[in-house]
């Protein structure tokens, strides 16, 4: 039996084919998490609180109908953004230490897999950041982020306390502050250190030029808390992006930095 040089041809392409399809996946079902209800310190918790200085170990269970191949874990500064259209911001919180981040990614096997985490989180940080979930299976399907709020408290630096703004608590507030130039705005609060504080200072800053639009300052204070009652007098050249920004300095040399975006206009 003899054969063509075109049928020879056909033959060997139409096995390149079968064998490229048989080659091709078909797993397009994503990983899940199947951590079960109750886990401490699980993404799938309302939040997370924790205390500054500690090490946090964060688990999960990992599923996959076919084989898992990582988990990643991303922590980032919870204010003013949602995850996902109809979830609730964060209301206000005076972060310290706000560029804190974390990214860690671990591989995972096996169509079953628990993965933790240890966080060692900074003595420099306060307030609240998000907590993203994310798993990767061997074809490379990705499951839906799972988010939850971690909470981190510190009792090793001063913190401070807004009560008013302009006569309104920013519990509040929705969105950016916006102020008039020209005008003057109400600060009232407090700052607290058991240690004792050392100095605070109160500032209204130009983004674009750095420069100090209002000022306060308290020295050797002594006691373990301050309250202030300060009326903040626009510029009426002043326009643009500004921070309000608040520093503390207990007795023993800790210090912390706060503070919120204003747009003045």
């Amino acid at each position: 039996m003899t054969y063509s040089f075109y049928s020879l041809n056909f033959s060997f392409l139409a096995l390149v084919a079968i064998l490229l399809a048989s080659c091709k996946t078909t797993d397009i079902e994503p990983p899940t998490l199947c951590t079960p209800a109750g886990t401490e310190n699980s993404v799938l918790a309302d939040e997370i609180e924790a205390m500054a200085g500690t090490t946090l170990t964060l688990t999960e269970r990992l599923c996959d109908n076919e084989e898992l191949s990582q988990v990643r874990w991303d922590i980032h500064n919870a204010a003013d953004h949602a995850h996902e259209e109809g979830e609730d911001e964060e209301g206000f919180v005076l972060h310290s230490g706000a560029s804190w981040e974390l990214l860690e990614i671990v591989s995972v096997s096996g169509t079953e897999a628990q993965a933790s985490l240890a966080v060692d989180l900074p003595l420099t940080v306060r307030g609240v950041w998000d907590i993203v979930v994310s798993i990767v299976d061997i074809e490379g399907n990705v499951s839906q982020d799972l988010v939850t709020q971690l909470h981190i408290e510190n009792d090793h630096l001063p913190e401070f306390f807004l009560s008013s703004v302009n006569g309104v608590n920013p519990d509040t507030w929705e969105g950016e502050q916006i102020w008039s130039a020209g005008s003057e705005v109400t600060m009232q609060g407090s700052v607290s250190d058991t240690d004792g504080l050392e100095t605070v200072i109160l500032e209204l800053i130009q983004e674009s030029s750095e420069s100090v639009l209002w000022d306060a300052e308290w020295t050797s204070v002594g006691n373990s808390t301050l309250t202030f009652d300060e009326v903040i007098a626009l510029p009426s050249e002043a326009a643009g992006e500004c921070h309000f920004e608040m520093h503390a300095t207990d007795v023993s040399g800790h210090e912390v930095e706060t503070g919120f975006h204003v747009e003045i206009e």
